[in-house]
């Protein structure tokens, strides 16, 4: 956790970020991957351009300046339409404090960032080309060939939206840019960045280009909660107060409770960010924090589990793809207090 990664998903060692990729029109490029060290705190919740994750899986496009992009609106439509840049931003735009995670993320993983995003709703993209009343799902592609399918019901609700902006500044070419969908609370799998067309389906298909990873309606967001501090590994002293911090994440409901165990009990911690009376995103993390004073020399496992508003929590299963919501824990050496 004290260290950024590159991850090249191909020909390499990749552990948790390896994805049992086949894509059907990707380009030909390689996949990679860039975790992100970022720990937030209350005071700096989001996270900052530079340290947000990055991936992608058919490798990096070159994508076109602003005044050069196109947007295709097609397929099952009244009125087939090519967007300009400057006709989403003739478009209402919408603020969205949104987390984000790569669905190959494991318990503890960096694969995961926060950030501002601004731009349309999706479905006043859609508007402007009147989907026929047989258009029930919509696939989605990026400038790399990187294909993504919705449901037309998910994609015309209050929260899917094309990005334009994150942290008050154009989209870098890492990110997405010029345009990325976003869907919060799913997996970024769905999130097509270098977005180029929106083509009207019959039905939509199910994502079917990722073996296993089954419908994409499934791809929400599990339960998540991760302990940044300490980091696995760390040297404590007996009888003196560690305090434990992290993050907790309940997409689309919201987290209510925060839990640690520690010496043997699961005890509740404080939330110091994005609690149920913040008014903030429910599709953005909370964090947590929790004072732990070790009795004894020797290992101790530290574990972290978060509940939503519906009192749902996490258990200590992980299972390729959504296995996020596997409890994450630390290990930690108590050594005698100094002399």
């Amino acid at each position: 956790m004290n260290r950024r990664s590159a991850i090249k998903l191909f020909g390499g060692t990749v552990g948790a970020a390896m994805l049992p990729l086949n894509f059907s029109g990707c380009d030909v490029g390689e996949a990679y991957a860039r975790e992100s060290i970022f720990q937030p705190t209350p005071e700096i919740p989001l996270t900052p351009t530079d340290d947000f994750y990055v991936n992608w899986c058919c490798g990096l496009p070159r994508a076109p300046e602003p005044a050069r992009w196109r947007l295709h609106l097609r397929g099952l439509v009244r009125d087939p339409v090519t967007l300009t840049y400057d006709d989403l931003l003739a478009l209402p735009q919408v603020h969205r404090e949104v987390t984000l995670e790569c669905v190959g993320n494991l318990p503890g993983g960096l694969l995961l960032s926060s950030g501002r995003f601004e731009g349309p709703l999706l479905r006043d993209v859609l508007a402007r080309a009147r989907l026929e009343d047989a258009a029930h799902g919509l696939s989605l592609r990026g400038l790399d060939g990187y294909p993504s399918y919705m449901p037309r019901s998910e994609a015309e609700d209050d929260t899917a939206m094309l990005a334009h902006t994150l942290n008050g500044e154009p989209l870098r070419v890492e990110n997405g840019a010029p345009v990325r969908a976003l869907f919060p609370g799913r997996y970024g799998l769905v999130a097509v960045k270098w977005l180029d067309s929106i083509t009207a389906t019959r039905t939509y298909t199910p994502y079917g280009a990722l073996r296993g990873l089954g419908d994409p309606v499934a791809a929400r967001m599990r339960l998540r909660s991760r302990i940044d501090e300490p980091y696995d590994g760390r040297t404590v002293r007996v009888g003196r107060a560690v305090e434990l911090r992290g993050l907790a994440l309940a997409p689309g409901r919201g987290v209510s409770r925060v839990q640690v165990h520690a010496d043997g009990s699961w005890q509740d911690a404080e939330l110091t960010f994005n609690t149920l009376t913040d008014e903030r995103s429910p599709y953005l993390w909370s964090l947590w924090r929790f004072s732990w004073t070790p009795r004894r020399v020797g290992r101790h496992v530290l574990q972290v589990r978060a509940f939503d508003v519906d009192g749902a929590t996490q258990d200590a299963h992980a299972d390729f793809p959504y296995d996020s919501g596997a409890i994450h824990a630390v290990r930690v050496v108590a050594i005698e207090p100094a002399a």
